[in-house]
């Protein structure tokens, strides 16, 4: 597994888009005053993410994103023991700090 690079952001950014979830994003974040309330409509904005990403056409696309950082084809990606996945995607977050990134993004106000 490689790390995360800056090029994966526009590539999740692509990946969004392809799952249809920027009306979710700009509708949470019109409702907001400041980035710590959009924070804070977090879950709604994962679980969105989640129901968009679980349609056949965002799985093909999560499984492509992923594809990158896990260094296999997106059909590998699918192919995947589900024990195998979750391990995949701990290593990912660990290696990336993710939860770090995310706590100092909620920090903005």
């Amino acid at each position: 597994m490689r790390k995360l690079k800056t090029s994966d952001i526009p590539a999740f950014c692509r990946c969004l888009k392809a799952i249809g979830i920027k009306s979710e994003i700009e509708s949470i974040t019109k409702k907001a005053d400041n980035i710590k309330e959009a924070w804070d409509k977090g879950f709604e904005l994962i679980y969105n993410i989640f129901d968009k990403a679980t349609e056949v056409n965002g799985e093909k696309e999560l499984y492509k994103f992923l594809a990158g950082p896990f260094e296999m084809t997106a059909q590998e990606v699918e192919d995947l023991e589900i024990s195998v996945f979750f391990d995949l995607i701990k290593q990912l977050a660990s290696e990336n700090n993710l939860a770090g990134f995310f706590k100092s993004a909620a920090a903005l106000k």
